[in-house]
């Protein structure tokens, strides 16, 4: 049965001049062939305050998974949003935005209601998973298997 596991947590990566080449990009490039091997697919995405991440895959290799990003010293605070047993991935393969100001993720924001920019502690969880689809479709061009259903 897959496994949807979502959470974030507050941004401790050095702050880069640019962004896209920085310390997140390395550590996606690093994630996505790991992630492939294990059956994980999800999206990622981030801004200078927050990592937000959608994890897909067998419950026990998403488990491990985040057990080490859990420990992982470039972040703390760390939130699960949502631990559930799902029928179908959302993600194809895996994703990454970056919730930098731009028009599209200005628009995203009001979409939301996030007048001071991604900020996941203000979201719910329903909000949060299809926030981290919208971002990392509109960013990456991305196209998912399904739209988020949610139950409740």
């Amino acid at each position: 049965m897959l496994f949807r596991l979502v959470y974030y947590s507050t941004n401790l990566v050095k702050k880069s001049v640019n962004p896209r080449d920085s310390e997140l990009r390395k550590i996606v490039s690093s994630a996505v062939s790991k992630n492939r091997a294990a059956g994980i697919t999800g999206g990622l995405m981030f801004n200078r305050s927050y990592f937000g991440q959608v994890l897909e895959g067998e419950r026990d290799a998403v488990s491990q998974l985040f057990v080490r990003i859990a420990g992982d010293v470039r972040h703390k605070s760390v939130i699960i949003v949502e631990a559930v047993e799902v029928k179908e991935r959302l993600f194809e393969r895996w994703s990454m935005g970056f919730a930098e100001r731009t028009e599209t993720s200005e628009a995203l924001n009001a979409k939301y209601g996030l007048a001071d920019g991604f900020d996941p502690s203000a979201l719910s969880a329903k909000n949060f998973l299809s926030y981290v689809l919208d971002i990392v479709t509109e960013d990456e061009g991305l196209i998912s298997v399904a739209v988020p259903t949610f139950d409740g």
